[in-house]
């Protein structure tokens, strides 16, 4: 299976961290940047398939389309067997804990600044998901 790295993140440092993060972590797949949902959206619109993995690092709190928004539009159009969000927020809301919790989805939730062991974790549930399929 192919697999595909979306980074929705619109601070470019934090952005540059987590690729950095993801390289250092050897977690493989093609990776793209978006700045806000809205263009990720697009993208995933047009070119999602049953054939490609989709691991997805998605900012809440960002311009243009921020990502409630954008995970009210791909809950209509991702699966749960080839598509998982890794949310990543400075917000430790316990009310956004919960509602992020209830969505299929959503693999899990990290609060910034994540770190080389988020990481490490996030590539053994990647792994373990993708593996079994």
């Amino acid at each position: 299976m192919n697999y595909q790295i979306l980074l929705i993140e619109d601070d470019p440092i934090f952005t540059f961290l987590l690729e950095k993060g993801i390289d250092h972590a050897e977690l493989e797949g093609e990776v793209l940047r978006f700045l806000n949902g809205k263009p990720a959206i697009d993208y995933l619109t047009k070119e999602y398939s049953d054939k490609n993995n989709y691991i997805i690092f998605l900012d809440l709190n960002m311009p243009v389309m921020n990502g409630w928004e954008f995970m009210e539009q791909l809950e209509v159009l991702a699966k749960t067997d080839n598509c998982m969000v890794f949310v990543l927020t400075s917000s430790s809301y316990r009310d956004d804990i919960e509602k992020l919790k209830k969505k299929p989805l959503v693999a899990e939730f990290v609060t910034k600044p994540i770190t080389e062991y988020h990481l490490k974790g996030i590539k053994e549930t990647i792994l373990n998901k993708f593996e079994k399929n």
